[in-house]
C-alpha cells in the first residue's frame, strides 16, 4: 500500500477547501458609470473655518471637567499649562469617528494627553 496516497488526498482536499474560502473578486463598474468617488469629510467641513479653536477649547474644557470629577486623572495640557497642540495635532490630519447618534468623537492614543495607564482618551462633540 502506498503511504503517500492518503497524504496526497488530504492535501488535495485542503487546497480545495481553501479555494472555497477565497474572497470574491470585485466587479468593475459598468462602462459609462461616472459616479463621483466619495471624498473624506474633514473637521473643517463639519465645523467651519474656525474648527481648530472650537475643537481645542472644547477638548480643554472636557479635560478640566474630567479632572474635577476624578483627581487621579491628570491631563498634560492642563497640569503643564500648555496648549493641547503641544501634545496632539488638531488639523486636517486629525482622525475622528462619527458615533451612532451622529456626534463627532476624537480619539487620542494612550499616553498622548494623560498617563498611558488611563488608556485611550475620547472626546465627543455634538453633531454639527
Amino acid at each position: 500500500m502506498n503511504r503517500l496516497a492518503p497524504l496526497a488526498t488530504l492535501l488535495a482536499l485542503l487546497l480545495a477547501l481553501s479555494a472555497c474560502g477565497a474572497a470574491p473578486q470585485e466587479e468593475a463598474p459598468p462602462a459609462g458609470d461616472s459616479s463621483p468617488a466619495e471624498e473624506a469629510v474633514t473637521l473643517e467641513d463639519l465645523y467651519g473655518a474656525s474648527y481648530q479653536t472650537y475643537i481645542i477649547d472644547t477638548i480643554t474644557m472636557q479635560m478640566g471637567n474630567r479632572m474635577d470629577k476624578d483627581p487621579d486623572v491628570a491631563y498634560f495640557p492642563i497640569t503643564d499649562h500648555a496648549p493641547l497642540t503641544d501634545y496632539a495635532a488638531i488639523d486636517e490630519t486629525t482622525a475622528f469617528q462619527i458615533d451612532g447618534d451622529g456626534n463627532i468623537v476624537i480619539l487620542f492614543p494612550a499616553g498622548t494627553v494623560t498617563d498611558e495607564s488611563h488608556g485611550q482618551q475620547s472626546f465627543r462633540f455634538p453633531k454639527p
